[in-house]
């Protein structure tokens, strides 16, 4: 059936029944009916235009299915596979080893397999046991008495964080200014260098000429 065609014939029939049980209600019931379906209408068409052609689910899904058919019909490997897919499928459940009754030997291997894992559990849960009572001092108790504590020192220790950042920042302007002076210094210096250089030489004695 097309979607275009599914209010009226909602309609149609749902007369009918009302016709056959003679609902003193039939007004009221189709107004809800067609509520219903225009709802529906809403989610399936969204805003396009509901009188457009729509291909029939049915006919357009078997017309896949005839294709489908055809295609593998003439490959024999896949309907090998198709014929055995349920197959198949039941042995890659995950949950399909777990309907089978293990004897006492694969147990044992199954075991020995994971033989350190588990002695490491072992060691991890005797550990975990010896310190118990740790957990179950007085200081550990007392924790959560201490929460508005810690955020106030969380408080505290971010606020210095900004500090320290501020500080560094002007420390480095501070050294940026300190090296630009000291370029300013030694470029001034060499130039008085090469002036005093050339007045020395200017000073000298000329010799006497031949």
């Amino acid at each position: 059936m097309a979607l275009p065609k599914l209010h009226d014939e909602l309609r149609f029939h749902f007369r009918l029944e009302c016709e056959r049980a003679d609902m003193a209600t039939e007004p009221e019931s189709l107004d809800i009916l067609e509520d219903r379906v225009k709802r529906l209408e809403e989610k399936i068409f969204g805003p396009l235009p509901k009188d457009a052609e729509y291909p029939e689910v049915v006919s357009t899904l078997a017309s896949l299915g005839g294709q489908l058919g055809s295609a593998l019909g003439t490959r024999d490997r896949m309907m090998m596979v198709m014929k055995r897919l349920e197959e198949l499928e039941r042995y890659l459940d995950p949950a399909y080893g777990e309907s089978f009754e293990l004897s006492d030997n694969v147990k044992l291997d199954l075991v020995l397999t994971r033989e350190e894992q588990l002695r490491n559990q072992h060691q991890q849960l005797n550990t975990l046991h010896s310190l118990k009572h740790v957990l179950d001092s007085q200081h550990i108790s007392d924790t959560p008495n201490l929460s508005d504590e810690l955020i106030q020192i969380a408080n505290k220790h971010s606020q210095d964080e900004e500090a320290a950042t501020a500080q560094s920042m002007q420390i480095k302007n501070m050294l940026d200014q300190y090296n630009a002076i000291i370029n300013t210094l030694t470029e001034t210096f060499i130039k008085m260098d090469e002036i005093v250089t050339k007045a020395e030489i200017a000073a000298l004695p000329k010799k006497a000429e031949d």
